[in-house]
């Protein structure tokens, strides 16, 4: 490198020293303030998600869907009972919160009242009498469990169940095991005494169509004969002899027929 050259870089080194000395010396106190200044920061709280709506479901399942969405989770009584609620529970109401749901709940199959805490509006027993045996198992429908046909009388046979097209659809209602009016808690299951079509009910349960099928059956005329011979008979008997058996008892008396007197009026010489 000539002289020359080394002259305009060592210009170029000097201008360049001085520009930067220029660009330092301007920002002044600022460039400490800027240095000071911490940076801004976002912080994010996770906050859980929402369930969804329970309603409908068990508990269990309700549940198990709350806490995996990290909520806390209460549980009651839907009804006026105040019972400790079952997994197996249905979710008729709930409450949430951001951190909290509280599920009310009734017993499996029993229908939701119309607010949280009222009764158990439970269905009631229907008079089926009367009907035919596919009449009665529609009407009761899912307010009941199974519906059994039953003959009413004790020598006919007739069974089936929840069978509205059977061999006994036809047949009449003529007693039912559940009193009409009766709340149908947990869908008990109902039995109904019947008879054919066009057949008159018996007056009550436990009778024969044919009364002398009954095997405590006694015959109105067996041994009447016998027993008014022999009363007879007895009687006639007796006739003969009624003077001479006969016991006047403590207070003296006459026998059957009279006293024999052999003295005439006015006494015995």
């Amino acid at each position: 490198m000539n002289r020359g050259e080394k002259g305009l870089f060592g210009g170029i080194t000097v201008l360049a020293v001085v520009l930067l000395a220029l660009l330092l010396g301007s920002c002044g106190d600022d460039c400490d303030d800027a240095a000071a200044t911490p940076k801004a920061t976002v912080t994010i709280t996770a906050t859980p998600s929402p369930a969804g709506s329970q309603i409908g479901k068990s508990v269990n399942s309700a549940l198990e869907r709350a806490r995996q969405t990290g909520l806390s989770v209460v549980v009651h009584d839907a009804s006026d009972r105040n019972e400790a609620p079952g997994g197996d529970w249905t979710v008729c109401f709930e409450k949430a919160t951001l951190s909290k749901v509280d599920f009310a709940a009734v017993p499996d199959g029993a229908p939701c009242p119309k607010k949280d805490g009222q009764r158990v509006p439970w269905p009631k027993m229907p008079n089926v009498k009367g009907t035919t045996y596919a009449e009665a198992v529609e009407k009761l429908g899912d307010a009941v469990g199974a519906v059994a046909i039953e003959a009413a009388y004790e020598d006919e046979a007739a069974y089936d169940t929840n069978n509205e097209v059977g061999d006994y659809a036809n047949w009449k209602v003529c007693f039912q095991s559940v009193k009409a009016g009766t709340r149908l808690e947990h869908e008990p299951d109902v039995t109904l005494h019947a008879v054919e079509k066009g057949e008159a009910c018996p007056s009550s349960k436990g009778l024969y169509k044919d009364p002398t099928n009954d095997p405590d059956y006694v015959d109105p005329d067996d041994g009447s004969s016998d027993d008014g011979s022999s009363d007879g008979g007895g009687s006639s008997g007796d006739s003969g002899n009624s003077e001479e058996d006969y016991y006047p008892g403590d207070k003296g008396g006459c026998p059957p027929g009279g006293c024999y007197n052999p003295c005439p009026p006015g006494g015995c010489r």
